[in-house]
């Protein structure tokens, strides 16, 4: 494992394109750096989602969910951990999944308080056909809630081995019957998602371009890569810490 040494709290966010795997990439990070927790806005929104027909609405079509209503969950979430920024927060890393997607959420960013801007960026940069080929394989057991994906890419330079478990599940999990995709994992929703995101979500990187906090990241072997990403994150939180 790789532990960091004394850094002041910091919030990194991810961006990339649906099924280019940061989501899996951030819990892996935050897995293995000291202090550290992931938070994806797509699992905040989805639960959200559950008592605001609306919202369950805009997610199951696959467009994104309006500014303010993104904006609000984040920071509520953020709020309900640990008081970043304070003297009991010292080590404490947060890694955001899916915020900001917008160039608009990105201006939103200088309204919140010091405390939770994020100081880095990093965008996975996976062409569409992979993506697409990860995301139609996108599995998740209903029995122990753990997520899997059936389908392997060798493309490219790319080499993704399918993410399958390891033998039997003691719970007795049944692939055939138990693994569920997600709603939106179908072919038309799958478009149009990625059309939606190189036309509202790569103009974010220009705004970390602007900063000189963006840190572009090729994940050519999937996971096995984590050891590469690992010590690019902890030399910048070193740097932010100085």
């Amino acid at each position: 494992f790789y532990l960091l040494g004394q850094i002041m709290a910091s919030i990194i966010s991810l961006i990339g394109a649906p099924g280019s795997g940061k989501g899996t990439y951030g819990t892996l990070l935050a897995s293995r750096i000291l202090n550290a927790s992931f938070i994806s806005v797509g699992d905040i929104l989805r639960e959200n989602s559950a008592t605001n027909e609306n919202l369950a609405s805009i997610l199951r079509s696959g467009a994104l969910v309006d500014d303010a209503i993104a904006n609000d969950a984040v920071i509520q979430s953020l709020e309900s951990r640990a008081p970043l920024g304070t003297s009991n927060s010292i080590n404490d890393l947060v890694i955001l999944d899916g915020y900001p997607r917008t160039y608009a959420q990105a201006s939103l960013l200088s309204t919140w308080p010091a405390s939770l801007r994020p100081s880095l960026a990093i965008q996975f940069d996976v062409p569409d056909h992979v993506c697409i080929t990860k995301i139609l394989g996108r599995r998740k057991c209903s029995i122990c809630n753990k997520s899997f994906n059936i389908n392997g890419v060798n493309t490219d330079g790319f080499d993704m081995p399918a993410m399958l478990p390891e033998g039997e599940c003691k719970l007795g999990c049944n692939r055939e019957v138990d693994w569920k995709k997600r709603d939106d994992d179908t072919n038309d929703i799958i478009k149009l998602r990625m059309e939606v995101y190189h036309k509202e979500t790569k103009p974010v990187l220009k705004y970390w371009e602007e900063r000189d906090q963006l840190l572009r990241f090729v994940p050519y072997n999937g996971v096995d890569d984590m050891d590469k990403l690992v010590p690019l994150v902890e030399n910048h939180l070193t740097n932010v810490s100085d």
